[in-house]
């Protein structure tokens, strides 16, 4: 290849196909949601419903948050 023909092939934009193959992918990740209290409309806490055992209704999204674990000194 010339000199000219590398500038040419430099200054011309490239052909589709090749956009495809540089453009980047994204990847989306999903939101953590920090663990939320569920309250009342007064704002007091609602306590957990014994009786159904895969729900905890103590927490938005039904789910309490794991426990951390305490450093041993």
């Amino acid at each position: 290849m010339t000199f000219w023909q590398k500038f040419i092939s430099f200054i011309t934009p490239p052909s589709k196909e090749v956009e495809k193959v540089i453009e980047p992918k994204i990847i989306k990740k999903t939101p953590v949601v920090k663990a939320k209290r569920a309250r009342t409309k007064k704002g007091k806490f609602i306590a957990d419903d014994k009786t159904t055992a895969n729900i905890n209704e103590a927490w938005v999204g039904g789910k309490a948050p794991a426990k951390k674990s305490k450093k041993k000194k």
